[in-house]
């Protein structure tokens, strides 16, 4: 017997709760972030004045998605 991977559209996922729609999306977002924020983190990064612009908001959007998602699944 072989697993087939469930995929589902979380949008459209109504046998799912509101909660767990809205956390996997904001999981998709952390998980962005944390991208952007690796990216710059590279040697080859130049920090000017615009760089260090986007790594702020992303910093700042990581944390606010990252205590949302505290608060919700508390």
């Amino acid at each position: 017997m072989t697993e087939k991977a469930i995929e589902y559209d979380v949008m459209t996922a109504i046998h799912l709760p509101v909660t767990e729609r809205v956390l996997d999306k904001l999981a998709d977002i952390l998980f962005a972030t944390d991208e952007i924020l690796d990216m710059l983190h590279v040697e080859e990064t130049v920090f000017d004045a615009r760089t260090i612009a986007v790594e702020d908001a992303a910093d700042r959007i990581y944390k606010q998605v990252n205590e949302l998602m505290k608060t919700l699944s508390d």
